[in-house]
């Protein structure tokens, strides 16, 4: 392993394989982009072998925000590059550089104006920088590489499959358990609870590569079925003979123990039975719950008292010392029998092993049916083709790509993910790339998502050179000496030996937290009355504590000190963090009692699951059908702030009755005159909600969550045809069924205290952060826990059934709320709050592990509680005066505050700029019937027409002429198919759908019939015309059939936008055409656009190294094959234009085989196109095929048109 040193982004090899750790607020994203700076400009020193574009620095992240932010703090490193370098460059003044020591180092021996041109040139090409998630890369790869992926073009991308999920595991769970007998019913019940509690413990696992460690292998290559009958029937079986056994033997055994209870023994002579254990009442006691728990028919599990007291090896151990041992064979019987039995935990895992396995199965089969993947898809797929049989011409095509790539938050990577990029840079056998991780093991904290520590230390072991940022830019010194007294000791501070931890020094500017004057310590400790932990207590202390600092800015008496600016105060400034949303309500809801507003920024709750949503489905009912009860169902939710007095005084009153119902009838008619949306303005303006929900504690909240359902309503309604079918979706959608994402949102952007979860604030920094409650005991995994852990000795991640290996899952679980605990301590910038009990639990706690220095261990349970106010005295005699303990503190709240939440006085600013109208998306049918309008026009008005977006690329633009004449083998009735729209767009699905091979498959056919509205006597006929399609030779010179294409060669329905760099220029176009003797068309003509032309390939294959493109036609061309000669096909490529279609397409197709095709040329890998006329296709070579190859001159030019 590499010895690993700090860090200059000067000197940093970029020619190899590191990895820099950089520790909590360090500067990651600045050296990232130092970095960035140095392989656009081949600046500094062990440079990479040449400049690079923006286009070829790979730089890959977690989630869409952190991508987001990387793209604007590198695209303002370079704007902030080139006016330091042009300042420079006026004046030669290094003063120009204000500072900046990496750009004044950076300088040396740079040619300045070429650097500013490569900037600059950066800068303009930001938006086609390579910065991506994780997910996007790989997808992004998979669809680019698509005949080395093996990726079909049309795939749907699920964001969330919890749906399907939850769907399945209720489908397993019926066609599994509910055809059970009464008794293993019951046993699932009991040990499974429900397919919702089952998928709350499988879900982070599924799609895991995990091995399972279980001694009865056989139990799990067997079916579910086979399982339950034979595993879980041997074991009701077994101990429902052992439960016979004792019933049968329990008056002997009763006996056995009584006579030795009431055997004469010497004084001092040792008794085979202790008396302080066993007495006759007890032994009364005993048998009558063991007997109790015989009789059960419903108690399977083993009986506690029946192990404790009646086998021969407790009667052993109960003997008094030196006294000859009990023995009688009822006992050891009872003992083997029990010991037979496979443990009902045991029983448990393997069946959810199986559920596991059930799930993932009819999640692959419904993703391979709908074509559709996840997320985690993507990188199976992206990895699995590496791994393949052209994974190296993959790699070798992602490496010419992408020459360098950076990983951020490597910490958070796992196996999969690693052994992608290990095999796209590690593997790369010219070692002419760069690759760099970057992380933080100390915060490596989403294990629940996927994330491996354990694969990150593999990494690092593996790299070439490892460095370490080692200056805290985030925290005032304190704070940072604070961490360092936390963390810097030798025992483990991370558990694990290899993840270290180094010292880091602070920025030298003086930041401080001024509270009345006075400056305030770096942390302070709040201690309670109580002895435990008492969460109530703790969120109380938080919210005064928070109330103070508050009351204190309203008199700008809590500043913020940073070198010679001071700030006050604002609540904005305040974040708690919290494990979970029931400790943010704790927390907003003391805040709330003392008049301070807050939010919690980690909610992930959908707006379906909201009071609002079930009370407007009421409203929405009345408001459908105006009838008594529906709208007393309405009028009675809290939305309407009637009560029972109200909604009786309105039954019994019959003009107050009309009113409300007068009212609903004008509601229905706005719904349906002017939608739904403003329906529910209409009830918001005259029902007061609005006031009615701001005035109550909640109300924002329920406000913001009405306002955004009326949002989702007015979009969902677009896809409804009626008003019903409208409201019976928002009902499935609040009952989960097909539920759309709908994270609900912030209630209010004001100046707010944050309540952020500890997860949520990673890489987050706040002025001020409360912890109230991080004394809270770690929460152990238990043995009836789905136990996941990774295996040192196998190097594996393994699911331990038997739970031998419970140790090292604790070592693990502590080992994540150390870095938690880390996490949480390296939020603030000037001041730290706790709430701690008087006394720490028994209970594992990271904190009192760091606190005590490691000197509590990795013991589950404790031999006693400690000290709190102990432990922070040693913590304060390291941190002296930036430490208070608060033993006392003063509950008493002070005057609630008033938080000014008056908006200024706004005006919308006028737009008075110029909106190109020109820029659209058009497709090639679109420009076609374009050309056709505008040359009618022209001749009838001399007027010009302009291109219309929405127009459809159909082969054929006739209406549907359906033959009610039998298809016999007769070649005239097969020309006689049935024609339009509808058969060109079932042929294409038809292709689409089916292997070339295997075009005539019966099923296909069949739904082909279907579609096409023919009977059944046209199977045997279609079947026979498929067949001659997929076998005739497309050419004499590339010897090809459909039949003979490999799926793994061929990408159908190929998407594209081809962009048009500047306008379109038209004369241009037809000049090309003319010049280079391309089919004699007429010149096209129609109004000049910018923008992109869209369009989908039918085909795209590859033979013999070169790529061809293949359209298919459906067109009528005549009742005889002699109508589909080469000459006819001629004729009606140039009547419909398709010369002008395929010369966009393969446009399209050059420029996307230039960017995936490693040393492209257009002469040497493009082999033609092909236009297939189907109805022509008889089996003969070319028969209804129209082939041609524009010169690479021509494309060559048209490249330059467009």
């Amino acid at each position: 392993m590499a010895e690993t040193i700090p860090l200059n982004p000067i000197t940093l090899p970029l020619n190899q394989i590191s990895l820099i750790e950089a520790s909590a607020g360090t500067g990651k994203t600045y050296t990232i982009g130092s970095l960035y700076l140095r392989l656009l400009l081949k600046a500094g020193e062990n440079n990479f072998s040449r400049p690079l574009n923006v286009e070829e620095i790979l730089v890959v992240t977690f989630t869409e925000m952190a991508t987001e932010e990387l793209k604007k703090k590198i695209r303002e490193r370079i704007t902030d590059a080139i006016d330091k370098l042009t300042a420079f460059a006026e004046t030669q003044d290094k003063s120009a550089f204000k500072n900046d020591e990496f750009l004044t180092a950076l300088c040396h021996n740079l040619d300045i104006f070429e650097a500013i041109h490569r900037l600059k040139l950066a800068e303009q090409n930001m938006d086609l920088a390579a910065i991506y998630t994780i997910h996007g890369f790989c997808r992004r790869m998979l669809m680019q590489y698509a005949f080395h992926s093996g990726i079909h073009f049309n795939l749907e991308l699920i964001k969330d499959q919890s749906d399907l999920l939850v769907r399945f595991a209720n489908e397993f769970w019926r066609e599994h358990f509910y055809p059970l007998p009464f008794e293993m019913a019951d046993f699932i019940a009991n040990e499974l609870g429900s397919p919702d509690y089952v998928l709350s413990l499988l879900e982070s696992n599924l799609g895991k590569n995990l091995i399972v460690d279980l001694e009865k292998q056989q139990a799990l290559s067997i079916s579910i079925t086979e399982f339950l009958q034979q595993y879980l029937g041997e074991y009701f079986k077994d101990i429902k003979a052992l439960k016979r056994f004792w019933l049968e033997s329990e008056g002997k055994i009763s006996e056995l123990i009584t006579e030795e209870l009431n055997k004469d023994y010497a004084k001092g002579e040792p008794k085979s039975l202790s008396r302080r254990s066993y007495n006759t009442s007890r032994l009364a006691k005993w048998i009558d719950q063991v007997n109790a728990w015989a009789n059960d028919p419903r108690d399977y599990v083993l009986n506690d008292t029946l192990m404790s007291y009646f086998t021969q090896s407790a009667l052993d151990e109960k003997g008094e010392e030196g006294a000859s041992l009990f023995i009688a064979p009822v006992f050891t019987e009872l003992e083997e029998r029990a010991n037979a039995l496979i443990s009902p935990d045991l029983l448990r895992r393997i069946i959810l092993y199986h559920y596991r396995q059930g799930l993932q199965k009819k999640l692959l089969d419904y993703k391979l049916n709908h074509q559709e993947k996840s997320f985690d898809d993507l990188l199976r797929l992206l990895c699995e083709a590496l791994q393949g049989t052209q994974g190296d011409e993959l790699a070798e095509m992602i490496r010419f790509q992408y020459p360098f790539a950076m990983i951020d938050e490597f910490q958070d990577t796992d196996s999969q993910q690693y052994a992608i990029f290990s095999k796209i840079y590690r593997d790369n056998p010219e070692k002419n790339t760069g690759f760099i991780m970057i992380g933080d093991p100390k915060q490596a904290i989403y294990r629940f998502r996927g994330a491996d520590i354990f694969t990150y230390l593999k990494a690092s072991d593996e790299a070439q050179s490892r460095f370490e940022l080692t200056k805290n830019y985030r925290s005032e010194k304190n704070l940072v000496d604070g961490v360092n007294a936390l963390f810097d000791f030798p025992k483990s501070p991370f558990i694990y030996q290899n993840i270290n931890f180094t010292a880091v020094n602070s920025r030298d500017d003086h930041l401080r937290f001024y509270l009345n004057g006075k400056a305030e310590p770096a942390y302070r400790f709040y201690l309670t009355k109580s002895d435990k932990v008492n969460k109530t207590e703790m969120a109380k202390i938080c919210a005064i504590s928070i109330q103070h600092w508050l009351k204190s800015a309203t008199e700008n008496q809590a500043v913020f000190q940073n070198e010679d600016t001071c700030k006050t105060l604002q609540a904005a400034n305040i974040a708690v963090l919290v494990r979970d949303k029931n400790e943010a309500a704790l927390v907003k809801n003391e805040l709330q009692k003392l008049g301070s507003a807050s939010v919690y920024l980690s909610d992930q709750n959908s707006v379906f699951d909201s009071n609002v949503a079930k009370e407007l489905a009421w409203v929405l009912k009345a408001c459908l059908n105006v009838a008594e009860r529906p709208i007393l169902n309405a009028i009675a939710t809290a939305l309407f702030g009637l009560n029972a007095a109200d909604i009786h005084q309105i039954q019994q009153n019959e003009a107050d009755w009309q009113r409300w119902a007068d009212s609903f009838a004008q509601y229905q008619q706005t719904w349906q005159r002017q939608g739904i949306l403003a329906m529910l303005h209409q009830i918001l303006l005259e029902q007061g909600i609005s006031e009615r929900l701001l005035s109550q504690a909640t109300g924002e909240r329920d406000l913001t969550d009405f306002l955004h359902l009326a949002e989702i309503l007015q979009q969902a309604a677009t896809l409804h045809e009626s008003e019903a079918a409208l409201l019976s979706w928002f009902e499935k959608q609040i009952q989960g069924e097909g539920r759309q994402e709908a994270q609900i949102r912030l209630e209010s952007e004001r100046q707010l205290v944050k309540i952020v979860s500890i997860h949520k604030s990673k890489g987050l920094e706040y002025d001020l952060v409360w912890l109230p409650f991080l004394a809270v005991p770690s929460k152990i995994p238990t043995a009836g826990d789905m136990n996941v852990y990774y295996s040192k000795e196998r190097d594996e991640t393994l699911w331990d059934m038997e739970n031998r290996n419970l140790n090292t899952l604790y070592e693990e679980t502590f080992a994540e709320e150390l870095r938690l605990l880390y996490v949480a301590l390296t939020r603030a910038k000037y001041q730290m709050a706790f709430a701690l009990p008087a006394q720490f639990d028994k209970k594992w706690n990271a904190l009192h592990y760091v606190l005590s220095q490691g000197e509590i261990g990795k013991e589950i349970a404790l031999s006693a509680t400690k000290d709190t106010e102990t432990l922070l005295q040693a913590f304060k005699e390291k941190m002296k005066d930036n430490v208070e303990i608060c033993t006392k503190p003063n509950l008493e709240a002070f005057p609630a505050l008033s938080i000014n939440t008056k908006n200024d006085e706004l005006k919308a600013a006028e737009f008075t700029g110029n909106i190109e109208q020109d820029w659209r998306i058009t497709s090639f049918t679109s420009i076609e019937q374009a050309h056709r309008r505008q040359n009618y026009l022209a001749e009838s008005t001399g007027k010009k027409h302009a291109v219309f977006d929405d127009a459809k690329d159909y082969d054929s633009q006739n209406a549907i002429e359906m033959s009610t004449a039998l298809l016999n083998e007769n070649e005239s009735n097969i020309l006689d198919l049935p024609r339009g729209k509808q058969v060109g767009t079932a042929l294409h699905r038809h292709f689409e759908n089916c292997y070339f091979s295997d075009l005539a498959n019966t099923e296909e056919i069949d739904k082909l019939r279907q579609s096409l509205q023919l009977d059944e006597t046209f199977t045997e006929p279609l079947q026979n015309w498929l067949q001659q399609i997929s076998h005739t030779p497309l050419s004499n010179e590339i010897g090809i059939a459909l039949a003979d294409l490999a799926n793994k060669d061929c990408i159908k329905e190929m998407p594209f936008y081809l962009a048009i760099r500047e306008y379109f220029d038209v004369e241009a176009f037809n000049r090309a055409l003319k010049a280079h003797h391309h089919l004699p068309s007429e010149p096209l003509q129609f109004e000049q656009i910018q923008g992109m032309v869209r369009g989908s390939i039918d085909l795209v294959f590859r033979h013999n190294g070169k790529y061809y493109l293949v359209d298919y036609k459906s067109n009528f061309l005549g009742s005889t094959l002699a109508d589909y000669n080469q000459e006819a096909l001629k004729k009606e490529m140039l009547h419909s234009h398709y010369d002008w279609q395929y010369l966009i397409y393969t446009l399209a197709l050059h420029r996307y085989l230039q960017s995936v095709v490693p040393k492209y040329d257009y002469a040497r890998d493009f082999g033609g196109v092909f236009y297939l006329f189907l109805r022509g296709m008889n089996g003969e070579p070319q028969s209804g095929v129209f082939y041609n190859r524009p010169s690479v001159e021509l494309i060559t030019e048209l490249d330059g048109v467009f």
